[in-house]
Order: structure tokens, then C-alpha cells, then sequence
């Protein structure tokens, strides 16, 4: 067998393809390790109302580092996308309750990319094939896409369609004059109601200092609580006390009428003592007569008056 010898040249440019090869395959391993090739792969769902943009093997990201990559893009029977994805092992403990999902694009131009969102603590960690919720977004080329620029600009044709109406009713002098005046009398309104609500804020004080309401109002309530023990007990002791007060009531209006205009006669000549009792004795049968019309003494009013017609009846014959 025959040895194949090289000289030290060949030696040479071995040694330097042998070293090529090592690294390239060291720089291979470096890469998919870099890639998270040997990591474990946690999957997830998410849907969205509008997926445009998304595909097969977008990044995800999480706080802007690569997290794994979207697997599957599907669309439900309610017109939703179902996305399927990935994350690597490592990120697991970081996608919790409260971690969203949103479709962002980091530059303005360029490919979006899923954003999931950090976890906080206090929450429980999501595991493998469970669903995340999402944040529909809408970015600048979103919204210059014809699919949206279309309809956007037709809502702007009616908006200016409106102006245009309200540029037309305010071209005439006399409504913009009365606009004006409904203005310039806007500040007097303002200024009347905050006075109004000063005045009622004070009242509101007033009425309330101390508890004075509520304190008004137990004492009503203690006042009517007395008066019905009062009022049977009153009435079972003293039943004759009604006619006795409308005997009197009686006795003192025929006084007054017979002082009355004797009283005017001499008004001149009568010291004013005179004068004001004569006053008295008439506010004294309007008070004595307004008695008789409470609902305590109604009906013994009227049995004194049918008694005291009784009475008249054989003195008139």
C-alpha cells in the first residue's frame, strides 16, 4: 500500500479547511442554540377580530426579545382568527392571568409582530395550550390600507357634509347675530347659577348644622306621640269641655257685636286700652272659633249648637 505524503504546504491548507468545517458547525450549534432550537416549546392560542398582517412564522416577541414564533393563522365559524403560537421554555414563567397579546408593528413600515406582554407576580402562571387574551390594535399603514382608507373617507365626506349645512345656516346676518346674543348671555346665566348654588349650598348648611332637621323632626314626632295620649284622656275626663268652650265662644261674639259699634261711636273719646281689649276680645273669638273647628272638638261643637237652637225655639214662637 502506497503512503500518500504531503508536503507541509497541503499540511497547511488541511489544517485550514479542517478548522473551516469545526467552525462552521460550531457557529451551526451556536445559532440554533441561539434560535432556542434545543429549548423546550410551550404553545398557546389567542384570536382576533383582524389578523392582517400575521402568517405562518411571525416573530413573537416579549419585551422586545424573540419569544418563539406564530405556528397557525385559522378562521373560525364566527369570523374570528384563531392563532395558534409558541414561546420558549424559558419565557413560560412570565406569560401569567394578566398577560395580553396584541398585534404591533416596531416601525413604522415593516412586518408586525406579536407582542406578549410580562406578567405581573401576584398572578398565577397560564400553562401549555391555553388561550391568552388579546388587544385589538390599529397602527398608521393599518389605517392608510384602502381597506380602511375607504371607509374612513366616506365618514369624512359626511362630516363635511355637516359643515357644510352649519356653514349655510350661519351665512345668513340674522342668526349669527342671535348666536351672538345667546353668547354674550351665557355669562350672566353663569354667573346666576353659581350664585344660586352658593345660596342653596348655604341653606343646605344651615339646614343641616347640628342635625337641625333631623332633630326637628324627632321632636315632631315626640310632640304627636304626646298629644295622642293626651287628646282620649282629655276627652274621657272632661267631656263637657267642647260645649263649654262653644257656649262661651257664643257669649263673647254677641259682646263683641254689642261693643262693637258703640265702640266706634266714642273710638275718639276711649283711652287706647279701651280700644285694644275690645281688638283682643275680637281675636280671641277668631281663635276660639277656629278651636271649634278641629277635628278633636267638631262633634261636640255641633251638639251645642243643636242644643242652643233648641233652646231659641220657644223664646222666638
Amino acid at each position: 500500500m502506497m503512503k500518500v505524503k504531503f508536503n507541509k504546504f497541503e499540511r497547511i491548507a488541511g489544517l485550514f479547511v479542517v478548522l473551516a468545517i469545526v467552525g462552521v458547525i460550531l457557529t451551526a450549534i451556536s445559532a440554533a442554540v441561539k434560535q432556542g432550537w434545543f429549548e423546550p416549546k410551550v404553545r398557546y392560542t389567542t384570536t382576533f377580530e383582524n389578523a392582517d398582517g400575521i402568517h405562518q412564522g411571525t416573530l413573537v416577541q416579549m419585551a422586545g426579545l424573540r419569544a418563539g414564533a406564530v405556528e397557525t393563522v385559522e378562521l373560525e365559524s364566527d369570523n374570528r382568527i384563531r392563532v395558534g403560537f409558541y414561546v420558549l421554555g424559558k419565557f413560560q414563567d412570565r406569560i401569567r392571568e394578566n398577560s395580553t397579546v396584541q398585534l404591533i408593528r416596531p416601525f413604522i413600515i415593516g412586518e408586525r409582530v406579536l407582542e406578549l406582554t410580562v406578567g405581573n407576580e401576584e398572578f398565577e402562571v397560564i400553562p401549555g395550550h391555553s388561550a391568552v387574551k388579546s388587544i385589538e390594535t390599529v397602527d398608521l399603514m393599518t389605517l392608510m390600507s384602502g381597506k380602511h382608507l375607504n371607509s374612513y373617507l366616506s365618514k369624512l365626506g359626511g362630516i363635511l357634509e355637516s359643515v357644510q349645512v352649519l356653514v349655510d345656516a350661519f351665512a345668513d346676518k340674522s342668526r349669527a347675530e342671535s348666536l351672538v346674543r345667546v353668547i354674550d348671555r351665557l355669562d350672566p346665566l353663569v354667573k346666576n347659577l353659581n350664585t344660586m348654588s352658593m345660596e342653596v349650598i348655604k341653606l343646605s348648611k344651615q339646614a343641616t348644622h347640628d342635625d337641625g332637621v333631623q332633630k326637628l323632626v324627632g321632636n315632631l314626632a315626640v310632640t304627636t306621640r304626646e298629644i295622642n295620649k293626651i287628646l282620649p284622656e282629655l276627652n274621657e275626663q272632661n267631656p263637657e269641655m267642647a260645649k263649654d268652650l262653644a257656649v262661651m265662644t257664643q257669649n263673647l261674639a254677641v259682646m263683641t257685636k254689642a261693643l262693637g259699634p258703640a265702640v266706634k261711636q266714642v273710638e275718639g273719646e276711649l283711652p287706647g286700652a279701651s280700644v285694644r281689649l275690645v281688638q283682643a276680645l275680637d281675636e280671641t273669638v277668631v281663635v276660639l272659633k277656629a278651636m271649634q273647628k278641629s277635628f278633636f272638638m267638631r262633634s261636640s261643637v255641633k251638639e251645642v249648637k243643636d242644643e242652643e237652637t233648641q233652646d231659641r225655639l220657644p223664646a222666638n214662637k
